[in-house]
């Protein structure tokens, strides 16, 4: 058995690729687990842009396809880290094929160079503390970083309960102005809305993860946008500006053709907080994206279990726990 690079390009390499990413994720009694289309895999490894570099490999038993493994690396920021996953075709669990990927994607880690490697992987409440994953993980010399809980809101949510909501954050908002797009934010709001994106890493709980700023500029914005628009996925976002700044937003993503929706964000500036503005951008941006998307059935999200403000408000929308998500980490 040999793990080799696959090339993005080649669409019956990348299939198989998501064929067994997809078994791996969602027909091993886990059908609540988020996942990619076709279209954004093709996207997110065959489009490097200057501020990611996503890397695909896979195992192989004579020229069959038995396992696969990525990593996702940002080239302007945390350069010492990959976020690294490994899956393996559920019919053939048990052979140390997911060992052999790992092997291979330890060696293209080394070889660009990074040290931390950073995992994860959906596991039912009941298994919090007996998941194969985490025994698994555990062999492959992971330690246990951080804990997020991955919560879903079946849509819609009652246009009662946003305008009880938006009533209460009425109250707060004070000066500040939301504003809501589907696409592109403004040229003019790029500035602002790339340096407070570059605080996420610092200001969401991260447990036992290094993590520097973000390095994001209005040119890599824009390369986001460019690439989302490629890959057919509709962005919504909602932001608090005040005095031409964006000091707050709310990010949903919706790819082509698929009924689940993925929270990408929400980050209100440390200066900016006690106006309920992670509520108003979050309920705003639900609206928007009820009305222009109604076949749209749920919106996925994950949060660190110790970031009790935003578990608040997810629960007061409807978000419901489904899952335990682990960040597992490994330093080479």
């Amino acid at each position: 058995m040999q793990t080799r690079p696959l090339d993005p390009h080649d669409e019956d390499q990348m299939r198989r690729f998501y064929e067994i990413l997809w078994r791996a994720e969602k027909e091993d009694g886990r059908p609540w687990n988020p996942m990619w289309t076709f279209r954004d895999v093709q996207g997110l490894f065959g489009e490097e842009t200057s501020e990611r570099r996503n890397l695909a490999l896979a195992a192989y038993d004579g020229e069959q396809m038995v396992g696969v493994g990525f990593l996702m690396m940002s080239k302007l920021d945390n350069v010492d880290t990959a976020w690294v996953f490994v899956a393996v075709e559920p019919a053939l669990r048990g052979r140390g094929i997911g060992a052999v990927v790992m092997d291979g994607v330890v060696e293209t880690a080394r070889a660009e160079h990074r040290t931390q490697l950073l995992g994860g992987s959906g596991i039912p409440f009941e298994q919090r503390e007996t998941s194969p994953v985490l025994a698994w993980a555990e062999r492959q010399d992971f330690k246990l970083a951080n804990t997020e809980i991955q919560r879903n809101l079946e849509l819609p949510v009652a246009g009662a309960l946003l305008d009880e909501i938006q009533a209460e954050v009425d109250q707060k908002v004070g000066d500040y102005e939301i504003r809501s797009y589907v696409g592109r934010l403004p040229d003019d709001l790029l500035p602002s809305f790339a340096e407070l994106a570059n605080l996420f890493l610092l200001e969401a709980p991260m447990g036992d993860v290094d993590v520097e700023a973000g390095a994001s500029t209005p040119e890599t914005v824009r390369e986001m946008y460019d690439l989302n628009e490629k890959m057919g996925r509709t962005m919504y976002s909602t932001v608090a500006v005040l005095d031409g700044r964006v000091v707050a937003h709310s990010d949903i993503g919706v790819a082509e053709g698929d009924d689940e929706a993925h929270q990408w964000g929400t980050l209100v500036h440390p200066d900016h907080r006690g106006h309920r503005l992670g509520a108003a951008t979050k309920v705003a941006n639900l609206r928007r994206l009820q009305e222009r998307q109604p076949e749209v059935k749920r919106v996925v999200t994950t949060n660190a279990e110790t970031n009790a403000w935003m578990v608040a408000i997810n629960d007061r929308l409807g978000f419901v726990p489904v899952a335990v998500v682990p960040t597992l980490k490994r330093l080479l």
